[in-house]
């Protein structure tokens, strides 16, 4: 038996939290009781029964009181909801929602607040809508009470909270009534992080001694003197500022300002192929974009460092600049939405770095596909040989696909609870 619902009323509020619709619904339970309440009627009447007239009269005070009470339940009553802008993937998600009570005598009893937000672009099948609900048992008149709702956050990607509602069933649970109130939010969820190995660390450490060597071995002179520190263990003896070393009686040597310029380019290659089987190619690209969310947040972190990203696809871009957290959430927007493209080419992702960058950088591409370098460089036109050589002599090619990520990421790991901190909620 399906259940009659209709609107009462349909209105736009006037204030900030103001219902936008108010409807009421008769519940199964209520449907049984209107049902057998008919009964007695049609019962008393057929038989002129006065004893049967008056127990269906009796029977009616019910519905009526369900009708009349469930709209005084919810008069007055406002609530609000606070949620993250930002959220890590797979990470525990809190929202608060505030019921107030302005009303002087009558409190509120047996509220339920539901919610609903959804991911407001379909790239992945995963994406999906989360409905969350709390129950106020009973708020004092002239109060206001504070509830939790604790769930896990679905993936990546962007989501659109919807309207907040309140609903009640009191004092008979024979009608629900319910008010709705316009509550528009937006939350962006990051990919989920997992962690960089120490090989991963060692390969940073080998690439960024081996850009000083050169740069020291090349010219001295066109690097900008910076100031003296104390001598460390693979410090060049060239560095070595004897003069203040003999005055100080500790070595100490010259640092330059290009040491603290130390470039990452992470390219990314989230290519799959044409047609309906590439469930591995899309498993490959969101471990692709998990482990760039990691090298993002792990390398914001560190003072000093530069960082770019650049991606291939019909929506393809560059981003960079100096390590910070404005520079932290920027990238992790853009991997939040990344897509899987089966159009993409690597020639023109490495045609967005300019050579002079190239030249200072530590080059990472992460792609699901062989990659021939000599090929790429064919299909375009603005890789000359010389910029080609830059490419190969800094370039780590790492393939989601085939397993290549795996001695430098570990992504079935606990993520480290600092990342929470990122979390933005709204002041």
């Amino acid at each position: 038996m399906s259940e009659p619902r209709f609107i009462l009323s349909k209105f736009l509020g006037n204030g900030e939290n103001s219902p936008s619709y108010h409807f009421l619904r008769v519940t199964r339970a209520g449907t049984g009781y209107f049902m057998v309440w008919l009964g007695l009627m049609a019962t008393g009447l057929y038989a002129q029964n006065n004893l049967i007239l008056l127990m269906s009269g009796l029977a009616a005070g019910p519905i009526a009181a369900s009708f009349v009470m469930s709209s005084g339940m919810l008069r007055k009553l406002s609530v609000n909801r606070r949620a993250p802008e930002t959220v890590f993937a797979n990470d525990p998600l809190a929202l608060q929602y505030t019921l107030e009570n302005p009303r002087r005598l009558s409190a509120a009893l047996a509220v339920e607040l539901l919610d609903e937000f959804r991911a407001t672009d379909r790239l992945r099948s995963g994406a999906e809508r989360v409905r969350p609900q709390v129950e106020f048992e009973r708020v004092e008149a002239g109060t206001n009470a504070r509830l939790r709702w604790i769930g896990t956050v679905p993936t990546r990607g962007r989501y659109q909270f919807g309207n907040l509602s309140l609903v009640t069933r009191a004092p008979f649970g024979l009608m629900e009534r319910r008010i709705s109130f316009e509550a528009p939010w937006s939350m962006i969820v990051y990919p989920q992080l997992g962690r960089l190995t120490r090989n991963w660390q060692k390969q940073m450490r080998a690439a960024l001694q081996t850009r000083r060597g050169s740069r020291h071995d090349r010219t001295a002179q066109q690097q900008e003197y910076h100031g003296l520190r104390e001598y460390r263990s693979g410090d060049s003896p060239r560095w070595i500022h004897w003069r203040t070393s003999a005055r100080t009686g500790e070595l100490m040597v010259k640092e330059f300002e290009q040491e603290k310029d130390q470039l990452l380019a992470l390219l990314l290659d989230p290519w799959v192929p044409e047609g309906p089987n590439h469930a591995n190619h899309e498993t490959a690209v969101e471990l692709m974009v998990r482990f760039a969310a990691t090298v993002c947040v792990e390398t914001c972190r560190q003072p000093g460092r530069r960082l770019l990203l650049a991606w291939t696809g019909p929506s393809s871009g560059i981003r960079h600049g100096p390590a910070s957290s404005r520079l932290m959430h920027e990238l992790l927007t853009t991997l939040s939405t990344l897509q899987s493209t089966a159009s993409g080419q690597v020639s023109a992702l490495l045609e967005t770095i300019p050579p002079a960058m190239v030249r200072d950088s530590t080059i990472v591409l992460v792609t699901t596909r062989p990659i021939d370098l000599n090929a790429e460089s064919q299909r375009s036109t603005k890789i000359a040989d010389g910029h080609l050589r830059e490419f190969t002599s800094r370039l780590l090619i790492l393939n989601a696909r085939n397993g290549d990520l795996t001695p430098y990421f570990e992504h079935h790991g606990p993520t480290d609870s600092n990342y929470s901190t990122f979390a933005a909620f709204p002041s």
